[in-house]
C-alpha cells in the first residue's frame, strides 16, 4: 500500500477536488493507464481518453510523487478516442517508481513500475499470446501471471480476434489485464487478427532502438537483447525488416538472444511451418546465436529444438485449441493453453510453461559459462 504524509485535513480537501473532476465534462480518462517501452531510464505511461488535452502524470519514489510529464503524443483509435503517450525521462535502472495519470477533471488511480536492469542482476519477464474470444482462460491466466510478479512481459499478438475498437476493448482490455499491465509494461509483436492497424498502432508504444520505426524493433533488458518481429508487414529476404534483424543480431553483445514473432519457424501442426521465418533462423538466427525463438499462431503448446535453437509455441491464452503435431525436431507438445515464466541470470535463461490451472507443461534451462551453451532438463 502506498503511504502518503498528508493530514486528514489535506486528504479530505483532495478527495473532494478528485471527486468534484472526476465527472467534469471537459476531460475523463476511460480506461486504467498501463505501460509500454521500458527501458533503464525511461517509461512509456499510456492513457486513452475522450479528449486531447494535455495528461499529465505525476511520479516519484513514493507515494508523494514530486516529477511531472506531459503527453508528447497522442494516437487516435477508430472510436474516435485519444491514447495519449506520456514518456517518463531521466528514471534510475531497476528502481521502483509509482505513478498516476490526470487529465482536466479525471485522476487515475495509483500504480507503480520497475524500470529495466543493468547486466548483471537477475529478473523475471512473462510470455503471452493469441487471446482472442476466449475471455475466461485470458482472464485466469492474466490473474496468474500478476502473482507470478514479473517485472515485464512479451505478447506474441492477437490481442483480440480483429482490429476493431469493441474487440480491444472486450478481449484484451480486461480487468485482470489492465491491473497485470498497469505495473507490468509488455512489448508486442502484432498478430493476424488485430494486424498493424490503427488500433495496434494507437495501443502499443514501441521503445527506440535503430530501427528508427514502430513496426518492428529491439531493446536490451539486462543481459538480455530481443529483436521484435512484425509479420504483419513485410520480413522476406528483400524487406527492409529482414535487413534490420540482421544488423540487429550481429551487432548486440548482451548474453542471451531472443527473438519474438506471432509466426513461428517451426511448427507441426496447426498454421504448420513459416517458409519467410525459416530462411530467417537458418540465415540470421542460427548464425549469429539466438538462444530462443518464441511465437504464438498456433493453438497449442510446442517445444521445438532446430540446430541449436530452442522455436517455442506458446500460441493459446484464450484463443481455441488446435491439435498439435510432431516433427523430428520436436521435443514437447500439448493441446492445452499455455503461457510462460522466464527467469534471467546472466549465466541462466530459465522459462517455465504452464496452463491456465497453472499445471506445468515444460522447463526449458539453458546456462552459459564461458560463451558455452547448454540445455539442462
Amino acid at each position: 500500500m502506498i503511504r502518503r504524509k498528508l493530514n486528514a485535513a489535506l486528504l479530505f480537501v483532495i478527495s473532494i477536488f478528485v471527486c468534484s473532476l472526476s465527472y467534469s465534462q471537459d476531460g475523463a480518462i476511460l480506461m486504467s493507464p498501463y505501460l509500454q517501452a521500458v527501458t533503464t531510464n525511461s517509461i512509456y505511461v499510456l492513457v486513452e481518453c475522450s479528449t486531447t488535452d494535455t495528461v499529465v502524470v505525476e511520479y516519484g519514489l513514493t507515494g508523494s510523487y514530486g516529477l511531472r510529464a506531459r503527453t508528447a503524443s497522442c494516437d487516435t483509435t477508430t472510436n474516435s478516442t485519444y491514447v495519449h503517450n506520456i514518456k517518463l525521462s531521466g528514471l534510475s535502472p531497476n528502481t521502483l517508481y509509482y505513478y498516476r495519470a490526470l487529465q482536466k477533471g479525471a485522476m487515475s488511480g495509483e500504480a507503480a513500475f520497475r524500470t529495466a536492469p543493468n547486466p548483471g542482476t537477475s529478473y523475471r519477464f512473462a510470455w503471452m499470446a493469441d487471446f482472442r474470444t476466449g475471455t475466461a482462460v485470458h482472464d485466469s491466466i492474466a490473474k496468474r501471471v500478476a502473482e507470478a510478479n514479473p517485472v515485464m512481459s512479451l505478447y506474441g499478438g492477437d490481442l483480440c480476434v480483429n482490429s476493431g475498437y469493441p474487440a480491444f476493448k472486450e478481449q484484451f482490455f480486461r480487468p485482470n489485464e489492465l491491473a497485470l499491465i498497469t505495473r507490468v509494461p509488455f512489448f508486442n509483436t502484432p498478430g493476424n487478427h488485430e494486424k498493424w492497424s490503427t488500433n495496434t498502432r494507437a495501443f502499443t508504444q514501441a521503445p527506440a532502438s535503430s530501427s528508427g520505426i514502430q513496426e518492428y524493433y529491439s531493446f536490451d533488458y539486462g543481459d538480455m537483447h530481443v529483436l521484435v518481429l512484425n509479420n504483419e508487414i513485410p520480413y522476406d529476404e528483400e524487406s527492409p525488416q529482414y535487413r534490420f534483424a540482421q544488423s540487429d543480431l550481429s551487432t548486440t553483445t548482451r548474453a542471451w538472444k531472443v527473438v519474438i514473432s506471432h509466426r513461428p519457424a517451426y511448427c507441426a501442426g496447426g498454421h504448420g511451418e513459416d517458409a519467410k521465418m525459416k530462411i530467417m533462423s537458418e540465415r540470421i538466427f542460427e548464425p549469429n546465436h539466438v538462444d530462443v525463438v518464441i511465437g504464438g499462431h498456433s493453438h497449442f503448446y510446442q517445444h521445438n529444438l532446430v540446430n541449436g535453437i530452442h522455436h517455442m509455441v506458446l500460441g493459446s491464452v484464450g484463443a481455441p485449441l488446435y491439435n498439435p503435431g510432431s516433427a523430428l525436431y520436436t521435443v514437447k507438445l500439448a493441446k492445452d493453453y499455455s503461457y510462460g515464466i522466464m527467469d534471467v541470470t546472466p549465466t541462466s535463461f530459465e522459462m517455465m510453461v504452464y496452463n491456465d490451472k497453472g499445471m506445468p507443461l515444460d522447463t526449458l534451462l539453458l546456462m552459459k559459462t564461458d560463451g558455452a551453451k547448454s540445455k539442462k532438463p
